[in-house]
C-alpha cells in the first residue's frame, strides 16, 4: 500500500494533497447540530392563561358578592336573615312584664287568640294569654334570644305557624301574602320581632 493510501478506507490517491482533502471531507467528525429545547406549544400556553383568567374572574366575583351582601338587621327580614348577636344586644337585662296587643286579620276576618294559652299546666309559659282580648302577657324572669321573639308565642306556646311565609293555616300564594305592622308602620322582622310593652302588632294575610 503506497503512502497516498487512506488508512480508514484504503483508497489510493496520487498526491498527499488529494489524500488530505479526502480525509477532511470523509473522515473528519462533523459537529452535530444542537437540538433545540422543546418549548410548550401555543395551545398549551393559551390553555394555561385561560385557566388563570377564569380563576381570577371567580375570585373577584365572590369578593363582589360578599361586599354587596345585605347588612344584618335586628330581628329578621322577608328572606329569613336573623342576626342573633344584634338581637341579644336589645334584650332587657332583668325580668319584664310586658303586654303587646296582637291583631290577626286573615282575608278580612279577625282571628281571636284563645284565653289561657300557655297556662294549661302548672308551669306557665313565659308568654301567655289570660283573656280573649289578644293581649300577650310577656312575663319573663330571664329574657333570652328564644323567648323574646314574637314567633316564640306562636310556635312554642300556641303551636301555630307564623313567619314571613305563613300565618296559622294561611301561606303566601295566589290568595294573598303575609304582612306585619308594628304601631302602624310596616315591619319585616315577622317571627323574629322583639315585642315591647304596649306594642300594637297587626298581622295581615291578604
Amino acid at each position: 500500500m503506497s503512502g497516498n493510501s487512506c488508512a480508514e478506507c484504503s483508497r489510493e490517491f496520487q498526491t498527499d494533497e488529494a489524500l488530505g482533502q479526502h480525509r477532511q471531507a470523509k473522515h473528519t467528525a462533523q459537529p452535530q447540530p444542537r437540538q433545540r429545547k422543546k418549548t410548550p406549544g401555543k395551545k398549551v400556553i393559551i390553555a394555561v392563561l385561560a385557566v388563570i383568567l377564569l380563576v381570577a374572574i371567580a375570585y373577584f366575583a365572590m369578593a363582589g358578592r360578599d361586599s354587596g351582601a345585605p347588612k344584618p338587621i335586628v330581628g329578621g327580614n322577608a328572606s329569613g336573615y336573623f342576626d342573633e348577636k344584634a338581637f341579644a344586644a336589645k334584650i332587657p337585662k332583668g325580668a319584664i312584664h310586658w303586654h303587646p296587643h296582637v291583631t290577626l286579620l286573615l282575608q278580612g276576618k279577625p282571628v281571636t287568640i284563645p284565653a289561657n294559652v300557655g297556662l294549661e299546666t302548672a308551669a306557665h309559659k313565659p308568654v301567655h294569654t289570660h283573656e280573649t282580648d289578644n293581649i300577650l302577657h310577656w312575663e319573663v324572669d330571664r329574657p333570652t334570644v328564644q323567648n323574646m321573639q314574637l314567633g316564640y308565642f306562636f310556635s312554642t306556646v300556641w303551636k301555630k305557624k307564623f313567619s314571613s311565609e305563613c300565618i296559622l293555616d294561611y301561606c303566601n300564594g295566589p290568595e294573598g301574602t303575609v304582612k306585619m305592622f308594628v304601631n302602624g308602620s310596616p315591619n319585616d322582622e315577622f317571627e323574629h320581632y322583639l315585642p315591647h310593652d304596649g306594642d300594637e302588632i297587626k298581622i295581615v294575610f291578604e
